[in-house]
């Protein structure tokens, strides 16, 4: 194993390992129900950035991917008994099947056409979602099990699902298949030249993703209680999008560090006095860093430390 490769699992042991035990410690209830809905949303980032910040593939959609894992597991959890904790990684498949299904027309285009055609399913699915009643209609499905019988408990599953899509986010960029997602991003028409079965390795790209974004919606499902189709609306959307520019694009830990920040600042800005001005207070403050850091956070401490913006 590389040097830099040890420092960043000791380092990302060193930080969950604080993560799982002093929040419990301190016994902060609501702290813990803050960063278990965090580290959600930090999976939605780190599927986003696997196809968008990797292979360069813009999707505005995720929020489909999102929702459909949520609804999936809900259903299998309310209509067919199946186990919560199993029900998380059914629901995954089933939209990862469904998702690479409709997603795979739409693996031809590029640029913004790609990006277009991702906007569009979500507002189909939510119309759709809407005029089914087996799906709850508008009030979307109510009493989803519980998928743990403590808030810390639940936590500490978040954590770990968390830290297993960016330990997944690392070990493909590190891999065979990282060069070939880059390659795919750098140059389409170099790639297929050089060999590469591009349809494929796109479909792989956005299977992973799916399945990552699904195992988040799952958790959200569950977390709430209630999945509705309020999940498919472009704030949704653009959440995974924000995090990761952030954070840092195409960078490892970029996506976790700009759903922590952005999770927060959303939280802190529910205060009454804030909360009619709270979208335009977080996309200023937002926009203001963007302009700072235009690589990203990690990006930027990347350049910084190593004078490189490798993930």
């Amino acid at each position: 194993m590389k040097r830099l490769d040890k420092i960043f699992v000791v380092t990302l042991l060193a930080v969950l390992a604080a993560m799982a035990v002093l929040p419990i410690a301190l016994n902060l209830r609501f702290i813990i129900f803050i960063l278990t809905l965090t580290n959600i949303f930090a999976m939605l980032a780190v599927s986003w950035n696997l196809l968008s910040g990797y292979m360069g593939l813009l999707s505005l959609g995720h929020s489909f991917f999102f929702a459909g894992g949520g609804y999936a597991a809900a259903i299998l959890s309310i209509s067919y008994g199946v186990p919560p904790v199993a029900a998380v990684f059914l629901g995954a498949l089933v939209i990862t099947g469904l998702g690479s299904l409709i997603g795979l027309p739409s693996l031809k285009l590029r640029g913004h056409f790609f990006a277009l055609v991702t906007l569009i399913i979500p507002i189909i699915a939510y119309q759709v979602t809407n005029a089914i009643p087996q799906l709850g209609g508008h009030d979307g499905i109510f009493g989803i099990p519980s998928l743990f019988q403590s808030a810390e408990a639940f936590y500490l599953a978040s954590l770990a699902a968390m830290a297993g899509s960016v330990m997944v986010s690392y070990l493909v960029m590190r891999s065979r298949l990282g060069i070939i997602f880059t390659c795919i991003k750098d140059d389409e028409i170099a790639a297929k030249a050089a060999g590469i079965d591009v349809p494929r390795y796109k479909l792989l790209g956005l299977a992973i993703s799916i399945f990552i974004a699904g195992v988040a919606g799952a958790f959200y499902a569950y977390l709430n209680g209630v999945i509705s189709p309020a999940t498919y609306e472009l704030e949704k959307a653009s959440l995974p999008l924000l995090m990761t520019l952030l954070g840092g694009r195409a960078t490892i830990l970029g996506p976790v560090v700009g759903a922590y920040i952005i999770e927060i600042l959303i939280e802190t800005l529910k205060i009454e006095v804030l909360v009619r001005a709270r979208l335009l207070i977080y996309s200023a403050l937002a926009l203001l860093i963007f302009m700072i850091f235009p690589s990203g956070i990690v990006g930027f401490l990347r350049r910084k430390v190593y004078g490189d913006t490798a993930g």
